[in-house]
């Protein structure tokens, strides 16, 4: 039997998709280019890669825990590249009807419900690049150092969208995890389910790519999920 929830809830991740895919074609026309971070790179290489974006893990044990759906796009911009067209970016998140809810958050209303955005920049951008609010992401100046291209296929066309590379990821979610936010689970997952995603080889190869940031994730990654009963595993099993 057909699920509706899901059906719906993959509907309104198509359109959250989508309405990034226009939000990332006009911000090229004005010369910025933006990554994407967080939870939703999950989604994004799932469904670049053949599946539906659903955030899933299965463990060792054959437990399957799925996080569903990533619905809010967090893109991460190099202001002080942008400079002046900064204030440009805002101007194309008006003219797209988003609107501004918090200092880095923007809200859309579309007829499935609200598509959220939220605007990071790297942890030591100049704040007179930074006009328009952007809340400053730990990390986020290793993840800009390789990004990656990777293509969605959406009804409405193609999403060409940057994310991190594997080390721009762990960075960024063992940050949050250790330092931001110590005593939520979400974090942890995205990490397990990324390796997990990735596949061991991958993971390794990256981090090894990487003589200055590679062995201090692997060294931030050990407590994380070295036993059954580490930290990290219990948050995905929470």
């Amino acid at each position: 039997m057909s699920d509706p929830f899901h059906i719906d809830e993959a509907a309104q991740f198509e359109i959250v998709l989508d309405e990034l895919r226009g939000v990332l074609i006009d911000f090229t026309t004005i010369g910025v280019s933006a990554m994407l971070v967080g939870g939703q790179v999950l989604a994004v290489e799932s469904k670049a890669a053949g599946g539906d974006g659903v955030i899933e893990v299965r463990t060792p044990t054959d437990v399957a825990v799925q996080r569903g759906f990533s619905m809010e796009p967090d893109l991460l911009i190099d202001v002080d590249e942008a400079a002046s067209r900064v204030d440009a970016i805002v101007d194309i998140l008006k003219e797209r009807r988003f609107k501004r809810i918090k200092t880095y958050r923007w809200a859309k209303q579309v007829p499935t419900g609200e598509v959220l955005l939220d605007l990071f920049m790297p942890p030591d951008a100049d704040e007179a690049n930074n006009p328009a609010g952007f809340t400053r992401l730990p990390m986020g100046d290793i993840a800009l150092l390789r990004p990656r291209m990777i293509q969605v296929h959406l009804k409405s066309g193609i999403l060409d969208v940057a994310v991190p590379d594997v080390v721009g990821f762990l960075a960024i979610k063992l940050e949050a995890k250790l330092k931001l936010r110590p005593t939520e689970s979400k974090d942890s997952f995205d990490i397990y389910a990324y390796v997990a995603m990735k596949g061991i080889e991958v993971v390794n190869s990256g981090l090894k790519r990487d003589a200055s940031e590679g062995p201090r994730i692997i060294a931030r990654l050990r407590p994380l999920f070295d036993d059954i009963d580490a930290p990290g595993v219990n948050d995905v099993l929470a």
